[in-house]
């Protein structure tokens, strides 16, 4: 039997190829720059040498345990985040299948008995290795073929870029995901606790009134009031009242949503410790634009997209040259291929195909036209994630400062209303003033203490706005 000898391939296929591909050239790629300008420094942020925050897991500085907990249940067992890790395990697989086109292509024919082959190529699919049973058996394969082509031009390393580029930009994703499933949880929280809070003001509104409405009774048997002050007064409570549905509604709604979060059945919601022991932490200092950028999940996964789509197009330029192909068969002996990772065998036949593209109707150009334009087309929504994320910053930034301003305004007139009303009383007390007065001021003070409560939620929802918009929470 004579013995096949291994020849010296490369130098002849490099040499066809130069021949083959006479004057065709694929100019390099580059992504067109982003014309996107970052400022030097947010123009709402705070102008401070305060500390910086530490943006990773933001909501710990509320220093409320409960919130805590919450927070870090929701992102061990959020439904969310696990069809994102789902994604990322596509994307990795994808990774792999688009890595093994660098490598040769395995099947069996034929049927398995007694013999001697040896075979070890771990990165075969089980799908494609033969089942040998015993590893020690000895085994004769019918037919063994093996093909192969060359990344000679780059286009499957291209290919292979591109996937790796997709495969971060949804590890991205799931970075965002985290992001926003820790402050939908804060939200939720910290609207249920102040919607609590505006409960109990209304009770505590609703008892002023029945003082209001007893005292005025009392006035009409003495005949100080008319029937239409009690109904007055009444009407007002019942208005007062008539919120008081929808803000426990509202809670509940959070409540579930929050167990959801946490994937436990919405019977499941937890319960909102009244008074909570969140405080709103002061405002992020000494962060720039660059540093968000470099941070936020949704700005770096479309810069993944833009390296994916400029990959994707010189891969696709690469169809333009020739391309070659190394085919094996191996009979009743064995295959071996010196200098080709993971075979192993000896004996069987060789033969070189090569392709090279000469008419196609413009379909290659076409595709590569297509590739050019996504590649546009990736650059521009990069483009505009960076002018949305800076407006996002901008204007929490600004929502957050108005918004204590106003808190520091409607804690001052807290502050007075709360003295008016001692002062009514105290009038009232020395016989200068009627109780119906005094308890005005109070309803007043209640009514002041109501919008500071709604101004403090609206405080809160801005300062996670700004945790999320400086891409806080992505560990």
């Amino acid at each position: 039997m004579t013995r096949f000898r291994p020849v010296r391939l490369w130098p002849a296929i490099l040499a066809l190829g130069v021949v083959l591909a006479g004057g065709c050239t694929v100019k390099d790629s580059a992504a067109p720059p982003s014309r996107v300008v970052l400022p030097a420094r947010f123009a709402e942020a705070p102008v401070t040498d305060g500390m910086h925050a530490d943006l990773g897991r933001w909501w710990t500085q509320w220093h409320d345990p409960v919130l805590d907990r919450l927070v870090d249940d929701a992102l061990a067992a959020n439904p969310d985040l696990a069809v994102a890790r789902d994604h990322v395990r596509q994307a990795r697989g994808y990774v792999a299948v688009a890595r093994s086109t660098l490598y040769p292509t395995v099947g069996a024919t034929g049927d398995i008995a007694g013999g001697g082959l040896g075979w070890s190529n771990p990165a075969v699919p089980a799908a494609l290795a033969p089942n040998l049973g015993d590893p020690a058996t000895d085994g004769h394969l019918a037919g063994l073929a093996a093909a192969w082509e060359p990344d000679i031009f780059g286009g499957r390393a291209a290919d292979l870029r591109a996937a790796r580029a997709v495969a971060q930009s949804v590890e991205e994703q799931l970075r965002g995901t985290r992001m926003l499933v820790a402050a939908d949880m804060v939200e939720n929280y910290v609207a249920s606790v102040d919607d609590l809070r505006r409960v109990a003001l209304i009770d505590r509104a609703a008892a002023v009134l029945d003082r209001m409405e007893a005292y005025a009774g009392a006035r009409m048997a003495a005949g100080q009031a008319t029937r239409a002050d009690i109904d007055a007064i009444r009407a007002r409570r019942r208005t007062v009242l008539a919120a008081r549905p929808l803000l426990v509604a509202d809670v509940d709604t959070r409540r579930r949503r929050m167990a959801v979060l946490s994937g436990r059945l919405p019977e499941q919601a937890p319960a909102i410790p009244q008074p909570a022991l969140f405080v709103i932490p002061p405002v992020p200092v000494g962060i720039v634009p660059v540093g968000v950028m470099d941070r936020r999940p949704d700005i770096r996964a479309r810069r993944d997209l833009v390296q994916a789509a400029l990959e994707r197009l010189r891969s696709a330029r690469t169809d333009l040259l020739p391309r070659f192909g190394l085919e094996f068969f191996g009979g009743n002996g064995r295959l071996r291929f010196d200098g080709l990772p993971g075979l192993s065998g000896s004996g069987g036949l060789m033969a070189l195909t090569t392709y090279l593209p000469i008419f196609t109707a413009g379909r290659i150009h076409a595709r590569i036209d297509v590739a050019d334009a996504r590649l546009d087309e990736a650059v521009t929504l990069y483009d505009q994630a960076l002018l949305t994320a800076l407006s996002e910053v901008e204007s929490a930034y600004e929502s957050r400062a108005a918004l204590d301003v106003q808190g520091q305004g409607l804690s001052a007139a807290l502050a007075v209303a709360r003295r008016a009303a001692e002062d009514r009383l105290g009038l009232f007390d020395g016989g200068r003033s009627t109780l119906l007065d005094a308890l005005q001021a109070r309803l007043d003070a209640v009514a002041i203490e109501d919008a500071g409560v709604r101004s403090e939620d609206g405080r809160a929802m801005a300062t996670i706005r700004l945790a999320v918009a400086l891409g806080g929470g992505t560990l």
